[in-house]
């Protein structure tokens, strides 16, 4: 290597540093964005993952809401058959007051005649 080699190395050198500066702070700046990004993606699952919490809670509260109606609706709803049972029964005391008020009308009407 000669004399007059060493200043175009020594420049070449420190184009390769300043290069390489460079780059390190272009990829410092990139991984620093990424960090943020990062750091606002947690931000925004944690308050989602709050909201979710919350609304789940809510649901538990309105389904154990619903089930204790429901409950309530069953506890005291009518069967179709419970429903015939009762007209059925009702038809028959109906018959029955009916045959007592005919023959109660037939004594009447003997005792008068």
């Amino acid at each position: 290597m000669t004399s007059d080699d060493m200043p175009s190395v020594a420049l070449s050198l420190e184009t390769l540093r300043r290069l390489v500066e460079v780059g390190f702070a272009q990829v410092n700046g990139q991984i620093a964005l990424l960090r943020q990004e990062l750091e606002q993606v947690n931000a925004q699952h944690a308050s989602l993952a709050q909201r979710v919490e919350q609304d789940r809670l809510t649901a538990d509260v309105r389904h154990a809401a619903l089930e204790g109606r429901l409950d309530a609706l069953e506890r005291e709803a009518v069967t179709r058959s419970q429903l015939g049972d009762r007209t059925r029964l009702i038809i028959a005391i109906v018959g029955v007051l009916v045959t007592v008020a005919t023959a109660v009308i037939a004594l009447i009407s003997l005792t008068r005649g």
